[in-house]
């Protein structure tokens, strides 16, 4: 079996309190039965059967452990199709000292030893959905799980920016940017929030937004004109952006007349399976699940030395397995941790590696012939224009002014020809170094007189 997915959702405001703690576990447990009962589950026992979408054999399983106060409850709901392609999904609610954590994990593979492809396309489960539509706030690890947003305005753009590069941040950022107040494809943001919801946070940005995002993080890291990007976690401004791959208004909406909901979909499955594969590998469970699992088990043993008291040689074995069972579980903590990082930098290389491939390839081919469905739609390469040369001549525009400097966008010559030296445009010349990577050489900076709102400037490296 395969994790194709791992999701963690967490309460943590107003759960100082025990009775508090426990309303808040009793009502998730009431929504993942409210679930299950949806798909004709046939008992409400520990274990029975229900009925899968696809008539699969569908068999689902409930355990639970305590170590007072704290608590564990997991539902495991596992299909195997007629073709032997087995599916499992794995949904615990954990109520620790000073949170509720909701841990769900799928799972995908063949019921039969057999060397073959299985190709699946995993979804979010709607129970998922359900429970980040409750009232209160859910948190991955130190960020905020979001719904779909909209941001306008410079200063909020600035806002999300410094989030992105927050080294705190825990989930990825889907950044989808407006070209003449359209997105590249219709409805793309709504379908990308409802496929990664739990998993990602995704916002539309307008064009002050994507100027603010361009001042603030750098011209490697821009989005703007209808482009999508990936904003993973550990945005280093000083690292490669490959990592944070883009796709461009023009590659999104492909070539040679395809129908944008044909494309709108095969993205969809593309975008869906990367955020989904980043979590299987990055994920990792409450480690409170095992400190609450060894409990009851250590608990479990001691009652069962109780009731056999006068078989001295069953207490000891008893004893022994306990240890030995206690410091399985601390092994295999251990190694799962190592193995879920060692995931993680394959995950990283991959995203580097699929960068890397697209700008090698960018000089050799045009967008490439998008009709051919099973194709990628590969995220475009981050190529730059060459920094300014010696006695080249450049012209900037202002587009916003902060208090501290002007934010600027090369532009072509604006042909009015009525240059005046400016000596004490500081905010201009700040300007042009940000979006030149601190550059200061040029032998002349110049203001045309005759543009109206006073932000032309014609500069000489």
């Amino acid at each position: 079996m395969q994790k194709v997915a791992a999701y963690l959702l967490e309460r943590r405001d107003e759960m100082d309190q025990p009775t508090r703690r426990a309303s808040e576990t009793a009502t998730i447990k009431v929504k993942l039965t409210e679930w299950l009962r949806t798909k004709g589950a046939t008992s409400d026992g520990s274990s029975g059967s229900y009925t899968a979408e696809d008539r699969s054999n569908a068999q689902f399983m409930i355990e639970e452990a305590t170590d007072p106060p704290r608590a564990w409850w997991l539902m495991r709901l596992e299909e195997v199709t007629a073709e032997g392609r087995r599916f499992v999904a794995s949904i615990s609610v954990t109520t620790a000292n000073s949170s509720v954590a909701v841990y769900a994990s799928l799972e995908a593979g063949s019921d039969a030893t057999q060397i073959n492809p299985v190709d699946i396309d995993p979804k979010t489960p709607k129970i998922i959905r359900t429970l980040l539509n409750l009232p209160g706030q859910w948190y991955h690890g130190a960020s905020q799980l979001q719904k779909l947003q909209r941001i306008e305005g410079f200063e909020r753009g600035g806002s999300l920016a410094a989030n992105l590069v927050d080294p705190a941040r825990t989930v990825p950022f889907i950044v989808l940017t407006e070209d003449n107040g359209e997105l590249a494809l219709p409805a793309l943001d709504r379908a990308l929030a409802h496929d990664v919801a739990g998993l990602a946070n995704v916002v539309v940005l307008d064009q002050e937004g994507t100027w603010a995002l361009t001042d603030y993080l750098g011209p490697g890291f821009r989005c703007f004109g209808g482009a999508v990007r990936i904003y993973w976690p550990r945005l280093d401004q000083a690292g490669d952006p490959s990592r944070h791959p883009r796709w461009t208004a023009a590659r999104l909406r492909g070539a040679n007349n395809e129908q944008a909901h044909n494309i709108l979909e095969r993205f969809r499955r593309q975008v869906r399976a990367t955020v989904m594969r980043a979590s299987a590998f990055s994920v990792v469970r409450p480690k409170e699940i095992d400190e609450i699992r060894t409990y009851s088990s250590r608990k479990t043993f001691a009652e069962m030395k109780a009731r056999a008291s006068s078989l001295a040689d069953f207490q000891v074995l008893a004893d022994c397995y306990a240890v030995d069972n206690d410091k399985l579980r601390a092994e295999h903590s251990e190694s799962q941790n190592k193995v879920n990082e060692l995931e993680m930098r394959i995950v990283e290389q991959e995203a580097r590696y699929s960068a890397l491939k697209a700008r090698a390839e960018h000089s050799e081919r045009q967008l490439r012939d998008y009709e051919s469905t099973g194709l990628e739609i590969e995220p475009d390469p981050d190529t730059e224009v060459p920094p300014p040369q010696s006695g080249e001549i450049r012209y900037y525009k202002k587009k916003y002014s902060t208090p501290a400097h002007d934010v600027m966008v090369a532009v072509a010559d604006c042909g009015c020809n009525n240059w005046e030296n400016a000596p004490k445009a500081e905010k201009a010349k700040k300007g042009v170094m940000r979006f030149e990577g601190d550059r200061s050489d040029w032998k002349t900076f110049q203001h045309c007189a005759s543009c109206e709102g006073g932000g032309m400037w014609k500069i000489r490296w």
